[in-house]
């Protein structure tokens, strides 16, 4: 049985009711803390990926401006992924996928608040200067095996 997460179950679309991992190196992280048997990956459909800029205006008002990422700016992106996962001792991901994670078992857990909970037990016992990658993935590890043990 392999624990590289990257070779775990590739798919034709997304997984239904499985929670998107985020498209930075934490969500890479807690993918592969989370192992092969609860992450899946998908053939990004379309070349054309956007986000949205949000600029908060004096009096708390927001304008929204939505952007498509270019292929280099996606390749910057994913630079940065392997960046973070080098730092944490992770090989670096495949590319060109969208990542989910199994919801865990026994969790009526919305995406935000799985975030979170992961979040918080990864974080908790670290001190404020040691959240860096290398001290967050053995703290991410036993999160997501609590997380699927309960």
């Amino acid at each position: 049985m392999t624990r590289d997460s990257w070779e775990c179950a590739e798919l034709s679309e997304a997984p239904q009711d499985w929670i998107l991992a985020t498209e930075n190196g934490w969500g890479a992280l807690v993918i592969w803390a989370a192992g092969p048997s609860n992450v899946a990956r998908v053939h990004r459909a379309s070349p054309d990926r956007f986000g949205l800029i949000v600029h908060r205006l004096p009096g708390g008002a927001e304008q929204r401006q939505p952007f498509r990422l270019t292929e280099a700016d996606q390749a910057s992106v994913d630079d940065d992924i392997d960046i973070y996962l080098a730092e944490a001792g992770i090989p670096p991901r495949p590319r060109g996928f969208d990542w989910f994670i199994r919801r865990p078992p026994n969790d009526d857990l919305d995406d935000e608040t799985f975030w979170g909970l992961v979040w918080t037990a990864t974080t908790a016992r670290l001190p404020g200067d040691g959240l860096r990658p290398s001290t967050m993935a053995g703290p991410a590890n036993e999160a997501m095996a609590s997380l699927y043990r309960d």
